[in-house]
């Protein structure tokens, strides 16, 4: 047949050629006269809406709308013998003969002969119910990442329970992989089968399949799928699934992925870029929490550093100081008892100059594994200064921080200590004194310090107090 008879085997009139002119959009085009009517259809509206052609034509578009205010207004604005041609799309809330439901991006208006008369109204429909949802979960996504009430656990539940929403699907879990090792690390569940720290093999879970791909992976009906065998349905009957890695710092931390025991509408790629996002998220997150936590790590080790000697690990002389002066005021402050001792090894000189140096550094790290083994969590230990130490014993009177200073000095002389081969006793002259009314830290120093010369002085090895 050429072109010249197929032309002429089309209708002539306008209210044939119409349904013929729209049959093949991918769009529900709805033509309807000058009342409203309906007067044809194509079969994109009629699939779009659920209705056959005879239950569309003859009746008012009103069917199709999921509030009547919206008819009319659309009316007043559109669908009227005065309106002028509407060149800007809409969206409104239409309805399904099944009573659901959706978003209808709409392009419609009358269309007029030469000389102005209203032909018909006409109706372009795109079902954007997806499009307008993924606006709203993006906009609530934001404000759920942007938070500054929330912690990074809150975050995620909340995340959890919009991708849940959003998706349809009623389970949902941030995970943890490890090997063949599939910790759980959030979820949301109906019936709070799934708490933190509970662990599956990876192999037995749908996650599996995204670790494999290394991307999203989706199954909306398993039951008529090519993994319908998988040990995760044949467990747990989870019929819908939507996942997606999450990566730390270009590494592979675990999933953040949803479920359902029932099947669900087939995945559409802006599901997959969403579950894709939030992942991102996630990843980002804790990507930022490990160096935030990183930072602070390095922060103490610097902040531990400026406080301790390096060799002994004890206070330097510097932050001891500060210490002691908050200790002196605050037993002045609560007539609070406050011990002093001072500490110098016996013989330290002949000990460098006949077995070395590194045998000195020796004795000064055994001293202080000794106090820390040895003594309680509020007792302050510094390196003075050389081989000489110092203590404060918080709310501790002389006799009671005597009795731990003889435990300190046994344990010091029982220890097994030796330098090229040969065992050593190592001895310390100890000076302890007690805050008196009036003390300051430099007044306490000095007792502790003359009743240190006279344990030297009267023969070593011993603790010699002055209060």
């Amino acid at each position: 047949m050429d072109q010249n008879n197929s032309i002429e085997a089309l209708p002539s009139s306008v209210d044939q050629l119409l349904p013929y002119i729209f049959s093949h959009m991918d769009d529900a085009v709805i033509i309807a006269n000058s009342d409203r009517e309906m007067v044809t259809t194509n079969d994109a509206a009629r699939l779009l809406f659920g209705y056959n052609e005879q239950e569309m034509e003859g009746n008012k578009t009103l069917m199709l709308y999921a509030n009547a205010d919206d008819y009319a207004d659309q009316g007043k604005k559109r669908f009227n013998h005065a309106a002028q041609a509407a060149g800007e799309a809409y969206v409104t809330s239409y309805k399904r003969k099944d009573g659901t439901v959706f978003d209808g991006e709409t392009l419609g208006g009358a269309v007029r002969d030469k000389s102005g008369q209203v032909l018909f109204f006409i109706g372009i429909v795109k079902d954007v119910s997806t499009r307008v949802a993924t606006e709203q979960t993006l906009n609530e996504l934001h404000s759920i990442t942007s938070s500054r009430a929330l912690d990074f656990e809150q975050r995620v539940d909340a995340m959890l329970k919009l991708g849940s929403r959003h998706f349809g699907l009623p389970i949902g879990i941030f995970s943890k992989i490890e090997g063949n090792t599939y910790t759980v690390m959030q979820a949301i569940h109906p019936e709070n089968a799934l708490t933190p720290g509970m662990t599956f093999e990876l192999e037995g879970t749908y996650c599996s399949h995204v670790y494999a791909a290394n991307n999203t992976q989706g199954f909306h009906h398993v039951a008529h799928s090519s993994i319908q065998k998988h040990p995760c349905y044949l467990n747990f009957g989870l019929e819908a699934y939507l996942g997606a890695p999450i990566f730390v710092d270009e590494k592979r931390y675990g999933t953040l992925n949803f479920s359902s025991p029932s099947p669900t509408r087939p995945f559409i790629q802006q599901d997959y870029e969403l579950v894709k996002l939030f992942a991102e998220w996630i990843g980002h997150e804790l990507a930022r929490l490990y160096d935030l936590k990183a930072l602070e790590q390095a922060r103490q080790e610097l902040e531990t550093l400026s406080q301790t000697d390096p060799l002994t690990g004890l206070y330097n002389r510097r932050h001891m100081e500060g210490v002691m002066n908050e200790e002196v005021e605050r037993a002045a402050r609560y007539a609070k008892p406050l011990s002093v001792a001072l500490f110098d090894f016996d013989h330290f000189k002949r000990l460098n100059d006949t077995y070395g140096h590194a045998a000195g550094d020796d004795a000064l790290k055994l001293f202080a594994r000794t106090v820390k083994d040895a003594s309680r969590c509020v007792d302050l230990y510094c390196r003075w200064g050389g081989e000489e130490f110092i203590a404060a014993f918080p709310e501790t009177s002389a006799s009671d921080a005597r009795k731990l200073l003889e435990r300190i000095i046994s344990k010091l002389k029982d220890a097994n200590f030796s330098a090229n081969n040969e065992h050593i006793t190592l001895t310390m002259s100890i000076g302890l004194t007690e805050i008196r009314q009036g003390d300051s830290i430099d007044t306490l120093i000095q007792r502790a310090d003359e009743a240190m010369y006279e344990a030297k002085h009267g023969g070593r090895d011993r603790i010699v107090t002055h209060l």
